[in-house]
């Protein structure tokens, strides 16, 4: 079997071939979906949300049932053909699935896709599929896949997975927002006051060309920094050259004397930062904690550094992505 990649999002996990790429993901934690492909079709996609009401099996049932509805509609409206082997057999272990709730199903239309429907312990629901083309056999992919699906709603932490950037988050912090440029994939987490925001940058030889992190950091982030004094110093993480970075807000008589708007200025912000240089991947890795409070401040960035890791997973640019380097210094 090719060699294997890991994705995570929003508290699922999975273990694929290093040759799908993250192609959409929208969603929040109780519904989503993420669609992975490489480089000719769609080859897996995952949807999630969190039922309530009757017993699991009963709306695990429905789910399926709705869903293969409106397929077969769609391929009638089309004028294609469409068949469904439900509770396929193509499964050589069930192992991983004994006393769970769960549908195994195949669907054939212009593809053939491997289906699984599995009710979670933390009490969302999942649709799996690994997609094939007509004329190939997928079965034991698909079996390696739904075999790799790892839920961990309920843990401490989560991990995020994509592109080849890994990292754990506190589970409280919850996702706002994401931008997954090639040349700089941005991920912002928020918490009550709390802001944490994720970054990796490409290219760093480049960005790094005439200047050391430690001031290249508040240059590439002026915009974001401009209501705050920063210090920043030199450190080390794990080996690696590094910044460390303490921000407090400047005086409210400083931030009155800035143009307008100041009725509405932008909250005052403590921040607790960590950058480095990875330069055998030639990547910056940034991990940033904005807190309201002075003394707010409760490791969670060390602890992000800490569980913060880059894997060989290559990063390549996708069709209508940007794959130039991170020049959008803010």
């Amino acid at each position: 079997m090719e060699n294997r990649a890991e994705f995570a999002w929003h508290g699922l996990t999975l273990e694929v071939s290093e040759e799908w790429n993250l192609g959409r993901v929208d969603g929040d934690f109780e519904k989503g979906y993420a669609r992975l492909d490489d480089a000719e079709i769609v080859r897996l996609e995952l949807e999630w949300r969190r039922l309530r009401g009757r017993g699991e099996a009963l709306r695990l049932t429905e789910l399926v049932d709705r869903y293969l509805q409106n397929l077969e509609k769609k391929a009638d409206k089309a004028g294609a053909s469409f068949s469904v082997e439900r509770r396929a057999k193509f499964l050589k272990s069930k192992k991983f699935l004994a006393g769970r709730e769960y549908e195994v199903f195949i669907w054939e239309a212009d593809f053939r896709a491997y289906n699984l429907a599995l009710a979670l312990e933390g009490g969302r629901v999942v649709l799996l599929r690994v997609l094939a083309f007509l004329d190939e056999s997928l079965e034991a992919e698909a079996e390696a896949v739904f075999q790799s699906l790892v839920d961990q709603e309920g843990g401490e932490s989560y991990l995020w997975s994509v592109y080849g950037l890994r990292f754990a988050v506190p589970a409280d912090f919850k996702l706002e927002s994401h931008s997954l440029k090639s040349g700089h994939i941005q991920l912002d987490f928020t918490r009550d006051k709390h802001a944490l925001k994720v970054h990796r940058l490409s290219m760093a030889r480049i960005l790094l060309k005439d200047a050391r992190l430690e001031d290249w950091y508040p240059v590439f982030f002026k915009k974001q920094l401009r209501d705050m004094v920063v210090e920043v110093a030199a450190a080390d993480v794990r080996g690696m050259a590094a910044a460390s970075v303490a921000g407090r807000p400047r005086s409210r008589w400083r931030q009155l004397l800035r143009p307008l708007p100041f009725l509405n200025p932008r909250p005052r912000q403590y921040l607790c930062a960590s950058a480095w240089h990875d330069a055998e991947r030639d990547k910056i890795a940034i991990v940033e904690h904005f807190h309201r409070k002075k003394d707010a401040e409760d490791g969670v960035a060390n602890r992000v550094v800490d569980g913060h890791f880059f894997e060989g997973q290559r990063t390549e640019a996708e069709p209508g992505r940007n794959a130039g380097v991170a020049t959008d210094a803010q």
